[in-house]
């Protein structure tokens, strides 16, 4: 007996195997989602790689500044030091150019000594420098009070952060043309300011004339080193040159905060 073939199997083998229009539709949209699904994810790696890449590369130079700016601070100190009368920041205040490794600075030097010093003025010389600065009879009379409550309690200003703070609290704001740590300081150590490297403001606040600059600042007065490079704060130091070997100078005031000081 003939043998035929079983055509239902067959039948059923080519069902199984068949892709019809719809299917097939249906696995290029699911290859096409795939394929967008890859590139989404490759793309989110990439940029946050490039992110990753940029931050390192903002720290790594905002490090970079920071190590100039305080190679800049020692320059200045060995400048002082070793040319003495013939150092071109020997007559303050000096503005002057650093640059250190590819990094271009701007420095200024000053000198603390033509300020009034809030812990050893008389209550009358600020009373006055304030009130030739523009500064109102109340917020005068709120700030000196302050300054008299501190020195009762034997209490000193650490700073000009210190002081700044004691003068809002007065009600003297900061901007507007008035700059508490262009006049006060807590540094000199001196009743009065040193004639000759006062701010000409200053000076005639005070009702005295505006002398020219003065020598080069004696040693261990306190200079104040304004460092300031693109991209980046500007560094203050206030410092006293020493020249003893391994300490060349001292720091009384260090800070990266964006001041009103100019």
């Amino acid at each position: 007996m003939r043998d035929f073939p079983d055509h239902r199997h067959t039948a059923q083998s080519q069902r199984h195997l068949y892709i019809g229009p719809g299917e097939r539709g249906y696995i290029l949209i699911t290859a096409v989602w795939m394929l967008l699904l890859g590139a989404s994810i490759v793309a989110v790696i990439m940029i946050h790689n490039l992110r990753a890449s940029e931050e390192l590369s903002f720290e790594r130079e905002q490090t970079q500044i920071k190590y100039a700016q305080e190679s800049a601070v020692e320059t200045v100190v060995a400048d002082i030091l070793f040319n003495g009368p013939r150092s071109e920041l020997a007559r303050l205040p000096a503005e002057t150019s650093y640059t250190i490794n590819g990094i271009v600075m701007q420095v200024r030097v000053t000198s603390e000594s033509g300020k009034i010093d809030v812990n050893q003025a008389d209550p009358a010389l600020m009373e006055r420098a304030l009130r030739g600065l523009g500064i109102s009879g109340s917020q005068r009379q709120a700030f000196l009070s302050i300054v008299a409550g501190e020195r009762r309690a034997s209490r000193l200003f650490q700073s000009p952060t210190d002081v700044g703070a004691a003068m809002q609290q007065a009600g003297i704001a900061v901007g507007s043309g008035f700059c508490s740590g262009n006049y006060f300081t807590t540094f000199s150590g001196l009743g009065q300011p040193a004639p000759g490297q006062m701010r000409p403001e200053l000076a005639k606040a005070l009702g005295q004339p505006s002398l020219p600059t003065g020598p080069r600042a004696s040693p261990g007065t306190a200079l104040r080193v304004s460092i300031k490079a693109d991209g980046a704060s500007p560094l203050i130091a206030v410092i006293r040159t020493s020249g003893l070997i391994g300490r060349s100078y001292s720091v009384l005031d260090w800070s990266n905060r964006r001041g009103c000081e100019k």
